[in-house]
């Protein structure tokens, strides 16, 4: 087995997948690099590579409706939406510092896009975040309460940085469903 074989094979026990797809490049391209720069702009891609898969499954994980993020937002279409204000949000302040944002206004203006990207904006800084539908989440916190679960289910919610909530308001909440949402 030749050294270069080992390599791959410690590479892949190792996990390190974007350093074993581009080292080959580096072996055969520019030789004017030193070991040290090689290893740094390998090590560079491994950790982009991680971070990377990281955010795509948070992404998925925080279960949006779609993908969406604040760039795909058509400014100029809804300019009552203050795009300065939304690319604040996006420094994530309002979740290191526990403040609610809302999103007020009629069907179809782009709440829920804003929400999903800010959410998928705090998946790609590492933040937990999921998104719930309001209706949806006061059933199952019924359901919870019926099945003397509650407890464990909002501690379920509790642990995540960021909790979107969307469709608040839309439809009726009966009195139980009311004083579990809003105790």
């Amino acid at each position: 087995m030749t050294a270069y074989t080992e390599l791959e094979n410690n590479l892949e026990a190792l996990k390190l997948n974007a350093i074993r797809e581009y080292l080959p490049n580096y072996l055969e391209g520019d030789k004017q690099l030193s070991l040290a720069e090689i290893l740094k702009q390998l090590t560079d891609k491994e950790l982009n590579y991680r971070k990377q898969r990281s955010a795509r499954m948070s992404i998925h994980t925080a279960h949006f409706p779609y993908q969406k993020e604040i760039k795909d937002f058509d400014f100029n279409f809804q300019p009552s939406v203050d795009k300065e204000k939304i690319t604040n949000l996006m420094s994530m302040e309002f979740v290191e510092n526990a403040r609610n944002v809302l999103f007020i206004g009629s069907s179809g203006v782009g709440k829920t896009h804003l929400a999903t990207g800010l959410g998928v904006e705090a998946c790609k800084n590492h933040l937990s975040t999921y998104f719930v539908n309001c209706h949806e989440l006061i059933e199952r916190l019924k359901l919870a309460y019926q099945e003397n679960r509650l407890e464990p289910m909002l501690k379920n919610y509790l642990r995540y940085k960021l909790l979107i909530i969307d469709e608040i308001g839309y439809l009726p909440i009966d009195n139980l469903g009311s004083n579990l949402f809003f105790p």
